[in-house]
């Protein structure tokens, strides 16, 4: 018998990891289930903060993954009885490319329901392409919004190495491989090609704004955020309004009543499985890369590691 009570207190940390794994997983299936929202037709509110990047590898910090807005956006796009939704931004923009995922994303919800962007907060750069599929844009009486365009913020410390003592060595297999690197000064011919494949993103989002809100002023393109008396002044904005009058063009747009419920798709919140791996990944480095394109206004400052 104590032989028997020592090889249970022996395996005991062992069934404790044991357990917490397997109702980490139970938690993280339960969690993928769509949660019910309502007997009779509403408005669906997503409500989309911070920066926009992927979960996996944001360069920002603590942010929900541009994954969880989207699939927010397929939940209210499944449910018939959600018969329209309000995107609610305050995010400055992010990543080109996670901006553009969220882009397609609302532009095929568009497609099939009402749907109406409101400026609660900032709806700057990449915020702001997300919104322009939107059949309304809307913005309160405090936002910012705008800064329409993209740009790629080069580190370059060469001269700072220099001064410590350190020489870096770069083998390349091509001439512009190591294009944009913080160890050496750019070319002239370095900087007319991130000057051109700046111009080819900015182009991108032009376009978007021109298909989407029709004539605009020019200064839209010179990248400047707007107050949102001027955003409506220049085409950016169709009205601005506090968020109950936003709500109740929402419902008419939609053909729905007065009363009809709002109820908000919130992302999920980490299962305990998510917090073991995170607790598991702060033990390495975030990598971060020396050059990337962003939407985003004001620029990042400061990337804060874990």
């Amino acid at each position: 018998m104590a032989s028997l009570r020592g090889k249970v207190w022996r395996r005991l940390p062992l069934f404790i990891i044991l357990g917490a794994v397997i109702l980490g997983v139970i938690l993280a299936i339960l969690s993928q289930r769509q949660v019910f929202t309502s007997f009779r037709p509403y408005v669906a509110q997503i409500t989309i903060k911070g920066t926009i990047d992927y979960s996996s590898s944001s360069i920002f910090g603590t942010t929900v993954g541009v994954e969880e807005y989207i699939r927010l956006i397929k939940q209210a796009e499944g449910d018939p009885l959600a018969e329209a939704v309000i995107l609610v931004f305050d995010s400055p923009g992010g990543t080109l490319t996670a901006s553009d995922d969220l882009y397609q994303a609302v532009k095929e919800l568009a497609s099939r329901k009402v749907v109406v962007a409101y400026a609660k907060g900032l709806m700057a750069s990449g915020a702001y392409m997300a919104a322009l599929p939107a059949r309304v844009v809307l913005a309160s009486p405090t936002s910012e919004v705008g800064s329409v365009g993209v740009y790629v913020t080069v580190l370059n410390v060469e001269s700072l190495l220099g001064k410590l003592g350190v020489t870096v060595y770069t083998f390349k297999s091509g001439v512009f491989k190591d294009i944009g690197s913080p160890y050496r000064n750019m070319t002239g011919e370095e900087m007319r090609i991130m000057n051109e494949l700046v111009r080819y993103y900015f182009e991108l989002f032009k376009e978007r704004v021109l298909a989407s809100r029709g004539r605009v002023a020019d200064e839209v393109f010179t990248g400047q955020p707007f107050t949102p008396a001027r955003a409506r002044e220049v085409g950016l904005v169709d009205d601005v309004c506090t968020f109950e009058e936003a709500l109740s063009r929402v419902k008419s747009i939609a053909g729905l009543p007065e009363d009809a419920p709002v109820i908000e798709l919130k992302p999920r919140t980490p299962t305990l499985l998510d917090i073991l791996l995170g607790a598991s990944q702060k033990a390495y480095p975030i990598t971060i890369p020396s050059m990337v394109v962003l939407a985003m206004w004001p620029p990042p400052v400061a990337v804060v590691f874990p």
